[in-house]
């Protein structure tokens, strides 16, 4: 599996509250979860961003989750379950604090081994999701169809 990790801006400890973010692995399974073509088409991934991640697109995520390193992209995942788009969470995060894109940390456990588990379906109800404080001013966009978001020749696809 290759896998990069760069390191995080801040190291040692560090207090979760100075970020306005706080996710679990599963956290940002659950977003990958929702890279797929049907419900990026059905407006699903824009209510679900509107809803939990208000000021955020998807593509700014994905962005933000490999800067950090803590995303593993589909064709790496050796057998591991996950988004077919989207990749998932790397199985050694504990927690991903952040508030943009250069302001973040990651927990790592480095004595966690490989494992298989795709955790996007752990969350199961809306008490759970997103996870950490973030703002609350999403307004709730309604799903609407929209036309497939991906170029069949793999050029386009997040934003």
């Amino acid at each position: 599996m290759t896998t990069t990790t760069p390191p995080t801006p801040a190291d040692g400890d560090v207090d979760p509250n100075q970020f306005e973010w706080q996710l679990t692995r599963a956290h940002v399974d659950y977003v990958l979860h929702y890279t797929h073509w049907i419900p990026m088409g059905r407006g699903f991934t824009q209510q679900m961003l509107a809803k939990y991640y208000p000021g955020w697109t998807l593509g700014r995520l994905i962005r933000l989750f490999d800067a950090a390193g803590i995303r593993i992209e589909p064709d790496d995942l050796d057998g591991a379950p996950g988004a077919p788009h989207g990749g998932r969470c790397h199985w050694q995060v504990v927690a991903f604090y952040f508030t943009d894109e250069t302001h973040f940390h990651v927990v790592w456990d480095r004595t966690r081994e490989f494992d298989v588990k795709y955790t996007a379906h752990d969350l199961d109800d809306d008490t759970r999701r997103p996870g950490g404080v973030g703002p609350s001013r999403g307004k709730n966009i309604r799903a609407t169809f929209a036309p497939r978001p991906v170029d069949l020749s793999g050029k386009t696809f997040f934003d």
